[in-house]
């Protein structure tokens, strides 16, 4: 799933002044890393597949392109799930297999599998659909026929074939703008938003996994179109349910958390539902305290990312919101949480929101003072990562601009020793704006404990 490519997610909030100033040198080539390694880890379309083994069975070109061939074959001669099996395997195995179907007229086949009263046999040929619209986008273009029916079997009764057609679709909407838009006037979104709606997805989780991904490649909408029909179909109180009902230990959050993220992310969203941010604010604050209890790391880890990237977009939007997070309690706890992760998205997406939080003047000393998130953020200037390290560095480098009270509390507690150890870097970028602070250190501190010295000799050595 994805993060937006469409729609390129921003945060919107660069400050002013002398933060401009500090922000501009690195706001571009740490976006673009950050858009990198959001990209390994979401995408916008998704095979499915029986096993691992399975998915990863190696068979000859030849061998492939025959078992395609022979299993078009076989519809020809009458609707089969066990030539359908073969072929969502096939093409789960490689996209070439889903251009040898379409070249062989394999498609007018599976399309009339679609008339079939056997359920056996329409899961099969929805999965097939699944795999064919996870391939290039050539043969994407082709399998968009298939769209109408996909959709009409969203408000049937069978929830296995709700959950393979809205898995369809949400691969159909991952390829490109152009399809979103033809979703859309075919009712999508509208019939997506139903299923989410309905109470029996408690007992279906997978239906709604395979829903809320279609929604969250829907909502990357370049034109906000989806999004406004999703708001109109009243998304945002199935928001609010969904929030509220479902445990944190369910996959569903991690899900819930990037279509949070699309909806809330949007200038037009902050100009069309601005009423709602403060309260969704408050409740993914209130899902970050529980995701904290969750046990298993790798799970926690996974399920913190989109929130946390979340809340970096809405109070980058604006100030006001900033205000209004700095007034949970608990936004601090999770915070601190996620400067000591081990995962280095995560760090560098906590990085950006204390970045935006601290945009907003009066947020800027409630980050200083809280001296565990302090020395969690002068740890990572030390960072194996140079990435995250320099962003660590900058944030460092915009408390010191505030004022030369604060700047005396941060050598105070330990911002020369950070510096000195950081004059052997090997990365430029680094020692560059370590230098820098240093030379503002020297000439606005005329004397803190003898400090003075050591620094001025720190820049002699370094000369």
């Amino acid at each position: 799933m994805a993060m937006i490519t469409n729609h390129e997610d921003l945060y919107k909030r660069g400050g002013a002044g002398d933060i401009s100033s500090i922000k501009a040198s690195s706001k571009i080539t740490q976006k673009s890393a950050q858009s990198k390694l959001r990209e390994k880890i979401i995408t916008n379309k998704r095979f499915k597949v029986e096993s691992l083994e399975l998915a990863e069975v190696v068979l000859s070109e030849v061998e492939e392109k025959e078992k395609v061939e022979n299993s078009i074959k076989k519809l020809k001669h009458g609707r089969n799930v066990e030539a359908l099996t073969t072929l969502y395997r096939s093409f789960a195995r490689d996209w070439a297999h889903a251009e040898t179907f379409i070249k062989c007229e394999g498609l007018p086949l599976l399309q009339g599998c679609f008339l079939s009263t056997d359920a056996e046999l329409l899961h099969a040929a929805a999965w097939c659909a699944v795999n064919l619209s996870a391939g290039q986008s050539k043969v994407v273009k082709k399998v968009m026929c298939l769209s109408p029916t996909l959709i009409q079997f969203l408000s049937g009764s069978d929830r296995v074939m709700q959950e393979l057609c809205a898995w369809a679709l949400a691969n159909l909407a991952g390829d490109s703008q152009r399809n979103k838009q033809i979703l859309l006037e075919q009712g999508c979104v509208t019939s997506m938003v139903t299923l989410v709606a309905t109470k029996y997805y408690m007992d279906f989780e997978d239906l709604l996994k395979s829903v809320l991904f279609a929604l969250v490649n829907l909502a990357k909408d370049e034109t906000y179109a989806c999004v406004r029909c999703m708001q109109e179909s009243s998304i945002y109180s199935h928001i609010v349910t969904l929030l509220t009902d479902i445990s944190a230990n369910c996959d569903l959050c991690y899900e819930i958390g990037w279509l949070l993220n699309c909806l809330y992310s949007r200038q037009e969203t902050l100009s069309e539902y601005y009423n709602q941010l403060s309260p969704v604010l408050h409740l993914i604050v209130n899902k970050l305290s529980q995701f904290m209890q969750i046990e298993n790391k790798s799970q926690r880890e996974k399920v913190l990312l989109p929130y946390v990237h979340c809340v970096g977009n809405i109070i980058g939007q604006k100030l006001d919101l900033a205000v209004v997070l700095c007034q949970e309690v608990q936004f601090y706890t999770w915070i601190l949480t996620c400067l000591q992760c081990s995962d280095l998205y995560i760090q560098s997406e906590v990085l950006w929101l204390v970045n935006n939080f601290m945009v907003e003047p009066s947020c800027r000393v409630l980050i200083i003072i809280q001296a565990n998130i302090l020395s969690a953020i002068f740890n990572l200037c030390h960072s194996s990562d140079v990435d995250i390290a320099l962003q660590s560095l900058h944030l460092v480098q915009m408390m010191t601009k505030m004022s030369t009270f604060i700047l005396t509390y941060l050598v105070h507690q330990g911002l020369v020793g950070l510096l000195i150890l950081l004059v052997t870097h090997h990365d430029h970028r680094i020692l560059q704006t370590t230098l820098d602070l240093l030379v503002h250190l020297v000439s606005v501190i005329p004397q803190v404990n003898g400090d003075v010295q050591l620094l001025s000799f720190v820049l002699c050595c370094c000369t």
